[in-house]
């Protein structure tokens, strides 16, 4: 008898050790995730419901609801120009970085002399901000800039000054170098992570150098490829300060977002919200086809 009450006892220590072991696990993970938890609601749900709530209120009013905002953007002929250009832009500027950041990625992961450097000057724009980055372009590529003294003094055959500012592939231009160190980032970080046993095995069973990087490194590092393609594109989907600045006439959806509130009076806060959800809605969309794509591409 004296031997059961002891076992029970112990057996009641060991399951409120265990009980009290599963709050405390609940309760730290629970303070780890409030950061992330704080950061999503106070950062992005309330504003996004708050834009939400605002475009479908009628122009001024704090009452009411109304689609009108919705489908004067929609039916609006000029409105499908600004969503056409806005991703010209982001897919141009996604493909050019993808042509340049797989051959930047190849050279450099052989570790050729002063590859350290040349990895540094690729990061540049990350540092930079996109303003000063859009203003020293235009400088750059101004009628009296380098580039034109340069066309001027060392092609001669070449007329005039070469216009880039303020025009589609100019704009193009801009994107890709501010945006083209995250393919680049992704690119080569899969490249590094390859193990070098498999080229040196399909070496040694007589592929030269194009079969390797064909039919092996290219495949490999397509995920790497992927990811960064996608941060390229939703980053210059709603890239806002390059656009203003160096965009003229071109204005891509979120110049379009700061026109409504900027170019009138009273500002037209509803229009604006209106056009800032369709704009983030159709990033969405993109971003849920790229994740079934490459679910499907993982799969086979």
């Amino acid at each position: 008898m004296v031997r059961s009450s002891v076992t029970v006892a112990l057996e009641w220590r060991a399951n409120m050790r265990g009980f009290f072991a599963r709050r405390g696990a609940w309760l730290i993970t629970l303070l780890l995730l409030l950061p992330a938890m704080a950061s999503f609601f106070g950062l992005f749900f309330y504003p996004f419901m708050v834009t939400v709530v605002l475009s479908l209120r009628p122009e001024g009013e704090a009452v009411g609801w109304t689609l009108e905002h919705y489908m004067a953007f929609l039916s609006d002929p000029n409105s499908r120009n600004i969503v056409l250009l806005t991703f010209v832009l982001a897919i141009g500027a996604t493909f050019f970085s993808i042509v340049l950041s797989v051959p930047l990625s190849l050279i450099l992961r052989d570790k050729v002399k002063g590859h350290r450097f040349f990895r540094l000057i690729m990061m540049i724009p990350l540092v930079i901000p996109g303003l000063i980055g859009a203003l020293g372009l235009l400088v750059l590529f101004g009628n009296r800039g380098w580039f034109n003294l340069f066309i001027r003094d060392f092609v001669p055959f070449v007329q005039g000054p070469v216009n880039i500012n303020y025009t589609v592939p100019g704009l193009i231009l801009f994107y890709v170098w501010l945006y083209f160190p995250y393919t680049f980032l992704t690119t080569l970080g899969t490249l590094e992570g390859l193990d070098p046993a498999i080229e040196e095995a399909a070496r040694v069973s007589g592929a030269d150098r194009w079969q390797v990087l064909r039919h092996i490194v290219l495949p490999l590092i397509t995920p790497g490829i992927l990811s960064g393609s996608v941060l390229t594109f939703m980053a210059a989907f709603g890239a806002f300060s390059i656009p203003l600045v160096a965009g003229g006439d071109h204005r891509p959806l979120s110049v379009e977002v700061y026109k409504q509130i900027d170019m009138f009076i009273p500002a037209r806060w509803s229009r604006a919200s209106a056009t800032a959800v369709l704009m983030g809605a159709m990033q969405v969309i993109f971003l849920s086809l790229y994740m079934r794509f490459l679910k499907r591409e993982t799969r086979s």
